[in-house]
């Protein structure tokens, strides 16, 4: 598909343009980052996808030493931080049983022969300076775990963890952990690590430091091999529960997610109920207190492909590979609603800032836009011409000559997929064409009129989920921007107050500078990134807050439907 915005010129590798247009200006690219080229992608368990997390480290606490400590089984106490405005979006459940943990707190020994030695020389030398602030970008490669520096025009990584008998699928980043564990990663075996990105950057090299190791159990049980033996019970995606000290998601490809508070031990050997409806919602709390995980959901037949927290931590969206999205409030342990996709599973979801918006996108080539309110989908938007890996809204945009207290709501959203594309949407509230269901069941007629005018004319009862709807009957989107920014399938998207990331699945990342920033190839220093991320979250999500209600106002315009 051709690139809405882009103009002639800038061509590099492969024929690719090297930068795109938007109503705000030009994004340039403005520097790769990679592996090596030795590492190999068809290890242990065949061709894996590059996965990208964007880490904003903050300084270090006072009185915390070079060595975060490893929690113990009696420091039940969590603290209720405010986290930064992170959206505890995981990276993508049947393992019936006991998940548990076991600690390692020196990195001079071998995690049960999890974790090896770097494959990189880069990563061997330790990075005494890390003590401050600063910007990663944190991927894995075939069985590596890698981390660059954002700020750094370098495109090797400046660390590299090397896994040896299982590789890393998924990973999460805290901000504001406490103990100093704030890097998730989820690997194919099913097991989970928690460690210290600081650590891992100031350590020499070989080995992880001060990690605490969440070994499933179940792993090798009940694994009939005609339903995907130990595959079925690998991690598909981790996320830190937002406002909950120490709590964290693993989801996994057996439609299970595991519940884990990381001030517990795990030396108690107990089971979860066995689950006789796969297609059946059903929450069980660990018969111990002691153990980890504590609580298991299953939620789907089928893999959990990914998790979304909003960013007040209130609610959890997953999406599978039934096709469902599904949200539930997470304190409550409640399904609040959930809509199926057009056709497929659906692969990748995330909120907006404000908690009131839904993306999601899959194997239908589409992005479905869910209202919170409206507990549907409001709007299709159409353009990719393949299955859509990942979504994203961003938040450091705001509509060019705008006033915070305007009342018309806008926002900015992302997507990539197979087709090497990257799009990026507009979505204004007050511009989208409703369709109304006609009382005689013919055409849909059209009004400007409140979201209780919806193709539907009704909210759907808590717990129900939703067939898909017809296409006529939902507002078609049209991309704003459509560009081919990658050779090979893409497989992430992150937006950073000065920059879009993308990555491919081989890989490969590409950060694109924004407008203002695209003309000044000078970096501010990690303290800067830090601070100017926090700031432009905070006021967007000021902004929207101010706006109340009228960000659900709908009038029509030229959106075209099908």
């Amino acid at each position: 598909m051709a690139s809405a915005g882009s103009g002639a010129g800038g061509a590099g590798a492969g024929g690719l343009k090297t930068y795109f247009k938007t109503p705000e200006g030009r994004h340039k690219l403005q520097y790769e980052k990679t592996h090596s080229p030795a590492v190999v992608h068809y290890n242990h368990i065949g061709k894996t996808v590059s996965q990208m997390t964007v880490a904003y480290l903050k300084d270090k606490p006072a009185g915390q030493g070079s060595t975060p400590s490893t929690p113990s089984a009696g420091s039940g106490m969590r603290s209720a931080a405010a986290r930064l405005l992170g959206t505890g979006n995981g990276s993508r459940a049947l393992s019936f049983g006991s998940n548990g943990t076991s600690r390692a707190v020196s990195g001079s020994s071998r995690i049960g022969g999890g974790i090896g030695a770097s494959t990189s020389a880069s990563g061997s030398q330790g990075m005494v300076n890390y003590d401050g602030k600063g910007t990663y970008i944190i991927f894995n490669t075939a069985d590596t775990l890698f981390i660059s520096d954002l700020n750094s025009h370098d495109k090797d990584p400046i660390k590299s963890i090397h896994f040896s008998s299982s590789n890393p699928l998924c990973h999460a980043f805290d901000p504001e952990a406490k103990d100093g564990h704030d890097l998730l990663v989820g690997v194919f075996s099913g097991d989970v690590y928690s460690m210290s990105l600081r650590q891992q950057l100031q350590d020499p090299g070989k080995k992880p430091v001060a990690y605490q190791h969440f070994i499933n159990k179940d792993k090798d049980k009940d694994k009939d091999p005609s339903q995907g033996g130990a595959a079925s019970s690998r991690c598909t995606c981790v996320a830190w529960v937002p406002e909950r000290e120490g709590i964290f998601v693993v989801g996994h490809a057996d439609g299970n997610l595991y519940v884990y508070d990381k001030s517990k031990d795990g030396n108690t050997d107990w089971a979860f109920p066995t689950i006789k409806d796969q297609s059946q919602l059903l929450i069980s709390h660990a018969k111990s207190s002691k153990g980890n995980p504590i609580a298991r959901w299953h939620i789907c037949q089928g893999a959990i492909n990914a998790i979304s927290f909003s960013p007040d931590g209130a609610y959890l969206a997953t999406v599978g590979r039934d096709g469902y999205l599904r949200v539930f409030d997470f304190a409550k342990e409640q399904l609040i609603f959930g809509g199926k996709s057009y056709y497929g599973a659906l692969l990748c979801c995330s909120w907006s800032a404000d908690n009131k918006y839904l993306l999601s996108g899959g194997e239908d080539d589409l992005v479905q836009v869910w209202s919170m309110d409206e507990r549907k989908i409001v709007a299709w938007g159409e353009g990719h011409n393949s299955w859509v890996s990942a979504v994203a809204f961003d938040p450091y945009w705001s509509p060019p000559n705008s006033d915070e207290t305007e009342e018309n709501v806008m926002y900015r959203f992302g997507s990539v997929g197979q087709d090497t594309q990257l799009l990026l949407w507009d979505l204004a509230l007050d511009e989208i064409a409703v369709p109304l269901r006609h009382p005689s069941g013919g055409s849909p007629t059209f009004s400007s009129g409140s979201p209780s005018a919806h193709w539907d004319n009704a909210c759907p009862p808590t717990g129900v989920l939703q067939p898909s709807p017809r296409m006529r009957d939902v507002p078609k989107l049209s991309p704003l921007v459509a560009h081919r920014v990658h050779v090979d399938p893409l497989s992430g998207l992150e937006f950073t107050s000065e920059s879009i990331l993308t990555i491919c699945r081989e890989g490969l990342i590409k950060i694109w500078a924004r407008p203002s920033h695209s003309e000044n190839n000078q970096q501010p220093d990690s303290s800067d990134q830090v601070i100017g991320n926090a700031t432009a979250k905070d006021k967007m999500l000021t902004s929207l807050n101010k706006a109340g209600a009228s960000g659900s106002s709908f009038k029509q315009s030229s959106v075209v439907f099908t």
